[in-house]
């Protein structure tokens, strides 16, 4: 069984070491020397020759338990205005976030970046016309029933919305069509028509997270082909 927070500290630092004074805001986290965002900013700022501009925190918490006692909200404010590896970071959080969202629940991440493609394009601020919220289009009383004060946190959107899909899937027997068309248009709709509903938006929608997942997942083969080749 994979351990979600050994994956997260995993994925994190890896992100971290990429992108300008990174680096040092891991190493301090680990040292149990960064508590918040404003701290990790400091940390940073101080360590490296980054010109990045900061924004302050979100609330304090111990850290002596190494980068996972610090939110991730923290990390994500340290990029959040801009300046040199913001738009590579916060796609890296995503996968990041992906990766562990499919693990707690138990998901396949292929699906999970297909939704969040569809929904939203990746945009982590993205506000539909309706009032969804966020990378995996929140509703407001969906987001509440799920636990998610924020809708605009990658974590807790991607984690709340996976959590949904999960949902959707088991209450419709593990068919993925029917669970993205409950994501969609609600699971009464489906129940009520007894498939796809017939609006027009969700006929287009579910194929189109299935050709996403289709994608994503010929594009892993490959990946896992041209590694195999390399390393034999």
């Amino acid at each position: 069984m994979v351990n979600p927070m050994n994956l997260y500290n995993e994925i994190v630092s890896g992100i971290l070491s990429r992108v300008p004074g990174g680096k040092a805001m891991y190493n301090q986290i680990q040292q149990g020397r960064t508590a918040n965002a404003a701290s990790a900013s400091r940390a940073v700022t101080d360590n490296s020759a980054s010109t990045a501009r900061f924004s302050s925190g979100n609330g304090v918490q111990p850290a002596h338990d190494g980068i996972g006692a610090v939110p991730f909200s923290a990390i994500m404010d340290y990029f959040s205005t801009g300046g040199e590896g913001a738009n590579d970071f916060l796609r890296q959080a995503i996968e990041s976030e992906i990766e562990l969202a499919a693990v707690r629940h138990n998901i396949d991440p292929n699906l999970i970046r297909a939704v969040i493609r569809a929904e939203s394009n990746y945009r982590h601020d993205a506000v539909s016309h309706a009032g969804a919220m966020g990378l995996m289009q929140l509703m407001p009383n969906t987001a509440t029933s799920l636990g998610v004060t924020d809708p605009f946190d990658i974590r807790q959107n991607i984690n709340g919305g996976t959590e949904y899909l999960r949902r959707m899937l088991d209450m419709f027997n593990q068919d993925m069509d029917l669970a993205i068309a409950a994501y969609n248009a609600g699971q009464g709709a489906v129940r009520r028509h007894g498939g796809i509903p017939p609006f027009a938006e969700t006929q287009r929608h579910v194929p189109r997270v299935r050709q996403f997942f289709e994608e994503y997942t010929l594009q892993q083969y490959q990946r896992a082909a041209e590694d195999s080749r390399f390393s034999s």
